[in-house]
């Protein structure tokens, strides 16, 4: 099992007798343990990782499309995960696959990325000469955070289509449920979201009658920025995490070290009741702009 906490890291400022608060980026909280059965069988293992968001560049002779060649904007975001270990590396790779080759396109009027399995959006062998210059894409490369947050979802559901071919999904579902926690600084406003991914039953699940049935979808929902995202153990901890940042928040702390200092409690208060589906070391992690770093773990 896992607990993952992910919010805004904010701090309250006194300038002349003036409290403000200020936003520094997200924050991860993690445990680190993975568990069969209730045993630990690894600790120490970590359950954010940072993710590449590239667009390639468009390689034009003349009015002919001579393919897509090299980076045109290198960025990143993070993605943290809970659940069957195995499922969810698988959706990992993915994501980091989706977000990793968006291809700059024309289509209805209009600039747009498409990504790599969008194959007929395509550009075509002749275009205007003219066209996918610098200023052509904008400041932020098309890119915006619902946009990166959306090809994300479409990364978990295209594993999960997959997987319904078998007929595991359907007669073992809790085999395959994960959550994920999306953190990204959106290149077009620099403004932090928050977004949370749940795999829930379909409208087709247990129907063994198509093979056409999705019996599993990809539910997103943003976080604002006074609540945190918990994944995991997230019916046992959400409401006094989300309570502990609302109170952080009240007595002007850093809203990141009491969190980590929630999820490390979190976890040695289980473990004095012998239970482990969560462990330490308790990871303690900042997103800021494109890259994600360890800053403190509690042992």
């Amino acid at each position: 099992m896992t607990l993952i906490i992910a919010g805004h890291t904010l701090e309250q400022i006194n300038i002349d007798g003036i409290k403000s608060t200020h936003g520094h980026g997200v924050f991860f909280a993690t445990d680190s343990s993975i568990t069969q059965n209730g045993v630990v069988v690894v600790s120490g293992f970590k359950k954010v990782y940072e993710m590449p968001i590239r667009v390639n560049g468009v390689n034009l002779l003349d009015n002919w499309f001579n393919g897509y060649h090299g980076f045109i904007y290198e960025g990143g975001c993070a993605v943290a995960f809970a659940g069957s270990t195995l499922v969810s590396q698988h959706i990992m790779n993915s994501i980091r696959n989706h977000l990793g080759e968006l291809k700059p396109t024309y289509r209805d009027g209009m600039y747009q990325l498409a990504m790599l399995c969008e194959t007929h959006k395509f550009i075509s062998q002749h275009c205007d000469g003219d066209m996918f210059k610098r200023s052509d894409y904008g400041p932020n490369y098309l890119l915006t955070a619902p946009f990166i947050a959306g090809v994300v979802q479409h990364a978990i559901q295209c594993v999960l289509d997959r997987a319904s071919q078998h007929k595991g999904m359907k007669t073992n579902f809790a085999a395959y449920q994960a959550d994920f926690i999306l953190t990204v600084c959106c290149p077009d406003t620099g403004k932090y979201h928050i977004y949370r991914y749940e795999i829930v039953p379909g409208p087709d699940n247990g129907d063994q009658s198509s093979a056409d049935s999705v019996p599993a979808v990809a539910k997103m929902e943003e976080i604002p920025e006074g609540k945190v995202a918990v994944i995991g153990m997230r019916d046992n901890h959400e409401e006094d995490a989300n309570a502990a940042f609302a109170a952080a928040v009240e007595a002007g702390q850093r809203t990141d070290l009491a969190m980590h200092e929630f999820i490390t409690t979190a976890i040695r208060n289980q473990n004095e009741i012998g239970v482990f589906k969560i462990g330490l070391p308790a990871f303690r992690y900042e997103h800021r702009g494109i890259r994600l770093e360890l800053q403190a773990r509690n042992d």
